[in-house]
């Protein structure tokens, strides 16, 4: 199984940004956690556009991420 470490946080199990769905919950650095709400891939299907809703303010952000990147499932 594929794991990134979060500062403050530790080890955490990881998948590819190619590979999330619509309802992951994605955690970062020092704990932060966000869930995905919509994935819109770019015109060349290197990138995808992450439609994040933070899970501690309720608001929706926009990131655009490699379908690579390695991110922690919170």
């Amino acid at each position: 199984m594929k794991t990134v470490h979060l500062q403050s946080v530790g080890k955490k199990p990881a998948k590819t940004v190619g590979e999330l769905k619509i309802g992951d919950v994605i955690m970062w650095n020092f704990g932060a956690t966000s869930t995905v709400v919509e994935l819109i891939p770019t015109k060349s299907g290197k990138s995808i556009k992450c439609m994040l809703q933070s899970n501690q303010d309720g608001i929706i952000r926009d990131r655009m991420m490699r379908v690579d990147r390695l991110v922690a499932i919170g």
